[in-house]
């Protein structure tokens, strides 16, 4: 499976200020999307070094004029809304993301499997190509060694024949035996060309045997070389998504305090009441 085309921090920056500049909120799925390229979990990382170097704003110091204080117990709770509203959508959003980062894990582990089962199935390929070759190889040998016999016989056989002429010119009588050796010599030459024959055909299955066995090897290499980047890619994304779970976990824990902050600041804010209706009555 061929990998992503990878991103860079300038990339991400850029697509997540024109998101934020555009009133959105920078995301891993959304900066992924607008880039069109790039791995999941590349993409999160690179957005978190981006938000890493984001300032927020500072805290607005509490006024203590009277004249602000109710203006500072509305804004206080605007602000603890706001916070709220923006660290649970930050939640969403990393939850999501993780969820992306799962799918996409459980993505490149079937590839891993489909890999896996081709190069089981190469591998029993090539030893069914290699029994073949061998048996073609013995097949080849016997035909040799047929042809080898067959040649000696007729050697033989002309050996002899010619000592049956040698007879027959002294030997009428002869004619007869001799007739039927020619017979067998023409026998013995049909089947000389027939395993000469086979022991060609045997030859040229030889030689596409060793063409496909060849072929098999080559590809098999190339799978083992993808199932090697296979295991690398997916240990990288195990990686990816222990950091994310840690980022996660973080993040949750802000969520709590903030929201003990919150909590913090309501009480304040009752407290200033109470106070602001002191302050009214005793003016009275």
């Amino acid at each position: 499976m061929a990998r992503e085309a990878t991103v860079t921090q300038e990339e991400v920056n850029a697509v997540a200020d024109r998101i934020r500049a555009g009133g959105g909120r920078p995301t891993a799925r959304g900066v992924r999307e607008e880039l069109g390229r790039g791995s999941m979990a590349t993409v999160l990382r690179l957005l978190q070094n981006w938000q890493a170097g984001q300032s927020r704003a500072p805290d607005t110091p509490v006024a203590l004029p009277t004249a602000l204080q109710r203006a500072l117990v509305e804004f206080i709770g605007q602000e603890v809304a706001a916070a709220k509203l923006n660290l649970e959508q930050d939640l969403v959003t990393a939850q999501q993301t993780q969820k992306d980062l799962i799918a996409e894990n459980e993505l490149q582990a079937s590839d891993l499997e489909d890999l896996k089962t081709a190069l089981e199935a190469l591998q029993g390929d090539n030893s069914q190509l290699e029994g073949r070759y061998a048996q073609l190889h013995a097949d080849f040998t016997e035909a040799r060694q047929a042809a080898e016999t067959q040649r000696q016989a007729a050697e033989a056989a002309r050996t002899e024949t010619a000592k049956l002429q040698l007879r027959l010119e002294g030997v009428p009588r002869l004619e007869a035996e001799l007739t039927k050796l020619k017979t067998d010599l023409e026998a013995e030459r049909a089947a000389r060309v027939v395993a000469e024959q086979v022991a060609a055909v045997s030859n040229a299955k030889l030689e596409q045997s060793q063409a496909s066995i060849e072929d098999l090897k080559g590809r098999l290499a190339k799978a083992e070389t993808d199932l090697r980047d296979a295991n690398q890619e997916a240990g990288k994304l195990r990686n990816q998504v222990s950091a994310l779970q840690g980022s996660l976990d973080s993040t949750s824990k802000e969520l709590a305090q903030t929201k003990e902050e919150a909590r913090r600041a309501e009480t304040t804010a009752t407290e200033l009441k109470g106070q602001l209706a002191l302050f009214g009555e005793a003016k009275s």
